[in-house]
C-alpha cells in the first residue's frame, strides 16, 4: 500500500503539520510499508482518491493499516510526522500493544559492549539506535565495571553490586529499575569470601510471547548464581516480583569457575551458564534444580571458543570454534532415550568470510532469539546468523576485543513516560519528564554515539 494524497487537497507550507493537516510530500519522509508499490508513475482519479480517504478517514480501518507497519525502529516515529492524527494513533498504549501483538518478535537492536553505556547497533540508517537513545542507571549503579553487567532478556538488562549485595534490574528505554538485595542464604554463607556472581532476568509472564512492551508492569524473575566454596560447589536462588521474596537456595559441584565472558542462555525453561573449559551448568526454573552437562568432547581450547546455543527446536546446543572453523553440537534422544550430544553435520568455515585474511577469531558474543553469533577479530567485530551464514561488520577497530556482546531486542516505538516507582524501584529525571510524543525518539534515529 502506498499514501495517496491529491496534489489540489493537500495544503501548502510548512506548518500543515502543525495544523493537523496533511503535510506537503516533500515535507513527508518516506514510509516504509508492509507492501510498497512500484516507483513508477500512476495517476489516481478524484474518485479512487476520495474511496482511499474513506479509509484513511475511519480511525480503526487506519490503525489495523498502521499495525502492520515494519518493526523497525523508524517506522513509527516517521509516520507519526503525517498529521496529528495519525500521531495520536501511534502514540496510543493500547495501539503500540497491539504493534507488538502483532509483530510478536521484537527485532535485534544490537549489543551492549561490556557496559551499560556502550552499544554495537547492528541495524542500518535509518534504523540505527545508538547509545545516546538509552537511559543510564543512576550514577551510583557500577555500570562502568563489565564485570557487574550481566546481560539482557525482554527488553530488561540485570546488574550486579557485589560491595552493596545487590542486584539491579534496568529497563534501558525508560531508565526505570528496580533493586533487590541479596538473598540472606547466598549473602550469609560467602560474605567474605571469594566468589564469582552471575545473574539472568526473564519475563514470567509468557503472555504474547514476553512483547508487552514494558515488563516492569508485568511479573519477572531473577536468579542469581554464586560460585563459591573454592570453586566446587555453585549455589543459586530465584527472586519473583510478585511476591517480593527470593526462593530456596539450590547447589551442586561444580570442576571450574562459571566463565565471566558468557550470559546465561535460555533454552526451553533452563537458564544455561558456560562453564570455564567447556561444560555447561543448567538451572531448571519449572523443576527448580541446579544440575551440570559436560562437555561433548576433550576440547583444549579457550573459553572465547564455546558458545551456548538455543537450536532450532528449542533444544540445547554448543558451538565450539576450531582454528577458522565452527562444529556445531546438539542434546538429542537416541533410538534407547538416552539423551546425549550429537556433533552435527553442518560446520561453518570461517576462511574466506571476512574482508581479508584473519588469523585469531573469538566468540564473544550470541543472541539466543536470533541465533546470531558475535565474532572478535583484529579489524572489530562481526555478527554471524547461523541459518543464513550471512556475515556483517558492526564493529571496527585495530585491535582484538575480548569484552563480552550482550544482545539487546526490543520494539523501539514510542516513549513511555515514567510511572510512579514502586517498591525497591527508582526513576530517572527522563521518566518524569519526558512525555509521550513518538516524535522525541525520531531525533535520535541514525545518529552517531
Amino acid at each position: 500500500m502506498a499514501l495517496l494524497m491529491d496534489p489540489a487537497e493537500v495544503p501548502q507550507g510548512r506548518g500543515s503539520a502543525e495544523r493537523g493537516g496533511l503535510m506537503d510530500p516533500a515535507e513527508v519522509p518516506q514510509l516504509q510499508w508492509a507492501d510498497p508499490v512500484s516507483s513508477s508513475p500512476r495517476v489516481y482519479g478524484r474518485k479512487q482518491w476520495r474511496a482511499v480517504c474513506k479509509v484513511l478517514g475511519n480511525d480503526n480501518l487506519l490503525a489495523e493499516i498502521l499495525v502492520r507497519l515494519p518493526p523497525n525502529p523508524s517506522s513509527l516515529p516517521r509516520a507519526s510526522v503525517v498529521c496529528k492524527r495519525w500521531l495520536g494513533i501511534l502514540s496510543d498504549p493500547e495501539f503500540l500493544k497491539r504493534f507488538r501483538k502483532h509483530h510478536r518478535k521484537p527485532p535485534l537492536l544490537g549489543f551492549f559492549e561490556g557496559y551499560a553505556n556502550r552499544f554495537a547497533p547492528v541495524m542500518d540508517s535509518p534504523d540505527r539506535i545508538t547509545a545516546s537513545c538509552f537511559s543510564m542507571p543512576k550514577s551510583s549503579t557500577p555500570y562502568s565495571d563489565h564485570r557487574e553487567y550481566m546481560g539482557c532478556r525482554h527488553g530488561l538488562a540485570v546488574l550486579v553490586n557485589k560491595q552493596d549485595r545487590k542486584t539491579f534490574v534496568w529497563d534501558p528505554l525508560t531508565g526505570r529499575q528496580h533493586s533487590v538485595d541479596f538473598p540472606p542464604g547466598l549473602d550469609d554463607a560467602f560474605t567474605g569470601n571469594f566468589c564469582m556472581w552471575r545473574a539472568a532476568v526473564l519475563c514470567a509472564d509468557a503472555e504474547d510471547g514476553h512483547v508487552h512492551g514494558d515488563c516492569f508492569l508485568s511479573p519477572f524473575k531473577l536468579v542469581l548464581l554464586c560460585c563459591g566454596g573454592y570453586n566446587t560447589q555453585a549455589f543459586c536462588s530465584v527472586y519473583d516480583s510478585v511476591s517480593g521474596v527470593w526462593g530456596g537456595v539450590f547447589s551442586t559441584a561444580v570442576s571450574r569457575i562459571i566463565s565471566l565472558l558468557r550470559p546465561s542462555i535460555l533454552v526451553g525453561n533452563a537458564l544455561c551458564w558456560l562453564i570455564s573449559g567447556g561444560d555447561i551448568l543448567v538451572f531448571d526454573l519449572e523443576c527448580q534444580s541446579l544440575d551440570v552437562i559436560e562437555k561433548p568432547a576433550f576440547y583444549y581450547v579457550t573459553d572465547g571458543c564455546f558458545q551456548i546455543l538455543r537450536m532450532e527446536g528449542g533444544g540445547l546446543g554448543l558451538a565450539v570454534l576450531l582454528d577458522l572453523t565452527i562444529q556445531l553440537w546438539e542434546r538429542k534422544s537416541n533410538s534407547d532415550g538416552v539423551v546425549g550430544w550429537v556433533l552435527l553435520k553442518k560446520t561453518i568455515p570461517l576462511e574466506g568470510m571476512f574482508p581479508r585474511r584473519m588469523n585469531s577469531v573469538r566468540i564473544v558474543g550470541y543472541d539466543e532469539d536470533t541465533n546470531v553469533i558475535v565474532l572478535t577479530s583484529m579489524t572489530g567485530n562481526f555478527t554471524l546468523q547461523l541459518d543464513s551464514m550471512q556475515l556483517k561488520h558492526i564493529v571496527k577497530r585495530n585491535n582484538i576485543c575480548y569484552d563480552p556482546f550482550y544482545p539487546y531486542t526490543n520494539f523501539y516505538t514510542a516513549a513511555r513516560q515514567g510511572s510512579r516507582p514502586g517498591r525497591g524501584e527508582s526513576g530517572t529525571n527522563c521518566d518524569r519528564t519526558r512525555s509521550a510524543n513518538i516524535l522525541s525518539w525520531s531525533n535520535n534515529l541514525g545518529t552517531e554515539s
